[in-house]
C-alpha cells in the first residue's frame, strides 16, 4: 500500500490514496507531543484530583476572547476545586466592552460567589516577583484552549508553576507544556468534558451551572446542529434534568441588532469557490470582532457549502480567519497551515500586518487543491 507522509508542525499527516466524493486522499492524523496526556478521563480525574489536593489555590485560565464554553467550563472547575475546600479564581483579561453580552450576563450572575479577576489583580494578591515565581504552590488550569496564541496572560506565568490543560482542540507546535492534560477532540466542547467531570467528582449540578454548561455546548455545536454525538445528547438531557432551560440559553444568544447587521452584510459578500467552499471577505476599513466573523462562517453553512471561511480586520493590524465545516473538510488542518488551530469542524487563525485580500489569496492557495477532505 502506498502512503504519503507529510509533517505539519508536530502533526504527522498520512495521506492514504482512496477515492472519495471529492476524488481526494483519505487523511489520517497522528499528533505527537511531550507531556503527560491522558486519553482516559478516569485516569485524568485521579491525577487532576491529586494536583488539586497538592495545591494552595486553583487559578483557572480560560482563553482570550472568552466565550460561553470557556466561562462555563471555568465555573465548573471552580466548583470541583471547592469540593476539596480549595480557593479559586478565574482570570479574565478581556476588557468588558469586548465580552459578548451573554457571557457578561453569566459573569455578572456569579461574580459575587466566584472570584473573577484580571492577572494584575492576581499578581498583587499573591505578591509575585518579577520572575513570576509563585511562592504559594498555586495550580494553573487552562480550559478550552491549549495554544500560546489563545493565552490571556504572560506565558512566563506558566514557566515556574504547575499547569493542567482541559480542552477539545487539536494540539500543534504552539501547545503549552503542562504537567497533565486531557484533550479530547471527539468532545463537542470543553463544557461536555466538564459535565462528565462534575459527575465523576460527584459535584451537585445546580440549575445555574446546568444552564451555563448547556450554553457552552450550544455554542460549540452551532445550536446542536453539528459536531454532536450520542454522548453529547445524553449530557444535554442530563443538564435539562438538572434544571437547565433552553429559554434561558437562547436568550443569552439574542443578537445585538448593529452587530447582526454587520454579520449579514458580510455574508452577502461571500462567494462559493472550489468544492463547495464558501469564503466571505470583508473590506479592510471595517473592523469586526472574532465573534462576528465566527457567526458569518456559521451562517454560510446554512447553504450548500461543505466548509466556510470568514476573513476580516479585527484591529491592531491583525486579520482573523474563522473557519467552519459540516464534516467533509477538516478546517482545523487548514488553519494549522496558517499557524492557527481548532477542530475539524471549527477553527481560526490570526495574521499580522497583512490585508484582508492578501489573507484571502493565501487561504485559496492552501485549499486549491483541497488537501483536507474527509469521507
Amino acid at each position: 500500500m502506498l502512503l504519503f507522509i507529510r509533517k505539519i508542525g508536530n502533526t504527522l499527516v498520512i495521506d492514504k490514496p482512496k477515492k472519495s466524493a471529492y476524488n481526494m486522499n483519505h487523511t489520517i492524523k497522528i499528533v505527537i507531543f511531550g507531556g503527560v496526556k491522558m486519553n482516559n478521563i478516569k485516569e485524568f480525574k485521579e491525577k487532576f484530583e491529586q494536583k488539586i489536593l497538592e495545591s494552595s489555590k486553583i487559578v483557572i485560565v480560560p482563553h482570550s476572547g472568552i466565550d460561553f464554553d470557556a466561562i462555563a467550563s471555568a465555573i465548573a472547575i471552580s466548583l470541583i476545586a471547592r469540593k476539596f475546600n480549595k480557593p479559586t479564581c478565574i482570570i479574565v483579561n478581556d476588557p468588558s466592552y469586548k465580552i459578548n453580552h451573554g457571557v457578561q450576563t453569566i459573569i455578572n450572575e456569579v461574580i459575587n460567589d466566584i472570584s473573577i479577576i484580571n492577572s494584575n489583580t492576581y499578581m498583587r494578591s499573591r505578591n509575585y516577583e518579577e520572575s513570576y515565581q509563585n511562592k504559594f504552590n498555586d495550580l494553573f488550569v487552562l480550559v478550552d484552549f491549549n495554544s500560546y496564541d489563545m493565552l490571556s496572560l504572560d506565558k512566563d506565568f506558566l514557566m515556574n508553576n504547575k499547569t493542567v490543560i482541559i480542552d477539545h482542540h487539536i494540539e500543534n507546535e504552539k501547545t503549552i507544556p503542562s504537567d497533565i492534560k486531557y484533550i479530547n477532540q471527539n468532545s463537542s466542547s470543553a463544557s461536555e468534558i466538564l459535565s462528565m467531570l462534575l459527575c465523576m467528582f460527584k459535584v451537585k449540578k445546580t440549575k445555574d451551572i446546568a444552564n451555563y454548561l448547556l450554553a457552552g455546548i450550544y455554542l460549540d455545536t452551532d445550536k446542536l446542529s453539528k459536531n454532536i454525538t450520542s454522548s453529547t445528547m445524553r449530557l444535554v438531557s442530563n443538564l435539562l434534568k438538572h434544571g437547565a432551560s433552553m429559554n434561558y440559553v437562547t436568550e443569552l444568544f439574542a443578537e445585538d441588532f448593529i452587530s447582526d447587521k454587520k454579520v449579514l452584510e458580510l455574508v452577502s459578500k461571500s462567494s462559493i469557490i472550489t468544492y463547495c467552499i464558501a469564503i466571505a471577505t470583508a473590506d479592510d476599513d471595517i473592523e469586526y470582532t472574532k465573534e462576528e466573523l465566527a457567526k458569518v462562517a456559521d451562517y454560510l453553512l446554512r447553504y450548500k457549502a461543505d466548509a466556510s471561511f470568514a476573513i476580516g480586520n479585527i484591529g491592531d493590524n491583525k486579520i482573523s480567519i474563522s473557519a467552519r465545516s459540516k464534516d467533509k473538510v477538516d478546517v482545523g488542518l487548514i488553519m494549522h497551515e496558517l499557524n492557527g488551530g481548532g477542530t475539524k469542524f471549527s477553527a481560526a487563525t490570526k495574521l499580522d500586518n497583512i490585508t484582508v485580500e492578501e489573507a484571502s489569496k493565501i487561504l485559496k492557495k492552501i485549499i486549491e487543491p483541497p488537501y483536507y477532505i474527509n469521507e
